[in-house]
């Protein structure tokens, strides 16, 4: 079998060249010339799509064909990227408007620029149709704001359900863009079903040890 370095885990990576930089030069030029062109066979070595094609395979084997326009390396970011957050991880669940109509957040997926909700809603009809759920909005707040008026929501971006009956129930996702960085440390996500009337719940505080627990990288905005 075969073994190619960029099958090696980027830990591994990072020691080989830090061994490389690190180590004595007997010919500074010919050595630097010779480090300059491993990085950059690594780099093309980095677009070929059969790496990224087996690195999906290790997390998604199910997957076996992309979709028109999409890259083995655009699908890798976006499975390794994201972090699922589930539902006794969160610190509340349901956003309620009064004991017949509530939507119950059943998991949350969490990608650096993207934030997708996993809903159901349920109404009994007794105040006739449900609210559209993409009325909904989340936001990021600090501690006293909660319970107070969301200032500056952001809205569903896109939302898909596998039912959608305004007098019963809606049970889908929905999508909000939102960059978590280092601006949001110590603030709270919060998230509102509806236009109006259900309450504001808090989701997650992102605090160190959250980052911790679920391996995020923050950034700068």
């Amino acid at each position: 079998m075969t073994t190619h370095l960029l099958d090696l885990p980027n830990e591994v990576l990072e020691i080989i060249t830090f061994y490389v930089i690190d180590g004595i030069w007997k010919n500074d030029v010919r050595d630097f010339l010779s480090f300059t062109s491993t990085c950059q066979r690594l780099y093309l070595l980095s677009h070929d799509e059969k790496y990224w094609k087996k690195m999906v395979a290790r997390r998604d084997p199910i997957n076996k064909e992309l979709s028109e326009n999409r890259t083995w390396l655009d699908y890798c970011k976006h499975i390794y990227l994201m972090r699922t957050i589930l539902p006794d991880e969160l610190e509340n669940t349901v956003s309620r408007y009064d004991d017949g109509y509530f939507c119950t957040i059943e998991k949350i997926l969490i990608w650096p620029n993207k934030i997708r909700i996993y809903i159901d809603e349920r109404g009994d009809n007794s105040l006739g149709s449900i609210q559209h759920p993409r009325s909904s909005k989340i936001a990021s707040v600090k501690d006293e704001q909660i319970g107070s008026y969301i200032r500056e929501p952001v809205s569903p971006s896109d939302s898909q359900f596998s039912i959608e009956d305004e007098k019963s129930q809606y049970l889908g996702y929905l999508d909000f863009f939102i960059h978590l960085s280092l601006d949001h440390i110590e603030k709270v996500l919060v998230f509102q079903y509806g236009a109006a009337g259900y309450a504001t719940i808090k989701l997650f505080k992102l605090e160190q040890a959250f980052l911790d627990k679920y391996n995020f990288t923050m950034s700068k905005c």
